[in-house]
């Protein structure tokens, strides 16, 4: 029996697919898929979890609602949007930003200088002020 108050009523249940339970290709549980977007804890693999946000995102949801059910985050979620949705390849690194060849006159080039043998004053002077600046700061990097 219902009660007499708000949200007493019975709410309308999503359903994923009326014909299929699984998609092997796929390795997709639409049972369990079904059971998480209707609100029941249910663990999901990866896939799952995409086709879970897609189908969710289809029905107009925010990414934060997407990841509360299928308990994931809505950053995760942006980035499978973003995607296509599909999962980013991990054999795939991103892209790494390229880092300039050190001169002298930073602390790079000081440890570059002891590794080779070699001494420089200026590197050394420039470690030096790195390293009390740690000291001081918890930071090698100059104040702005």
């Amino acid at each position: 029996m219902m009660g007499n108050f708000p949200g007493s009523f019975a709410r309308e249940r999503i359903y994923v697919s009326t014909t299929d339970t699984f998609d092997a290709e796929a390795d997709l549980d639409f049972i369990a898929i079904e059971a998480v977007i209707n609100g029941d804890p249910v663990r999901l693999t990866t896939a799952e979890k995409i086709f879970a946000a897609r189908f969710l995102d289809g029905r107009g949801m925010t990414p934060s609602a997407i990841a509360y059910l299928i308990r994931s985050t809505a950053h995760t979620v942006r980035g499978w949007k973003d995607n296509g949705w599909k999962r980013r390849d991990s054999a795939t690194p991103p892209p790494v930003k390229e880092r300039e060849e050190p001169v002298c006159g930073e602390r790079r080039m000081y440890r570059r200088h002891l590794a080779a043998g070699e001494s420089c004053d200026v590197c050394r002077a420039a470690n030096t002020a790195a390293d009390r600046r740690y000291r001081l700061t918890g930071s090698t990097e100059e104040a702005a």
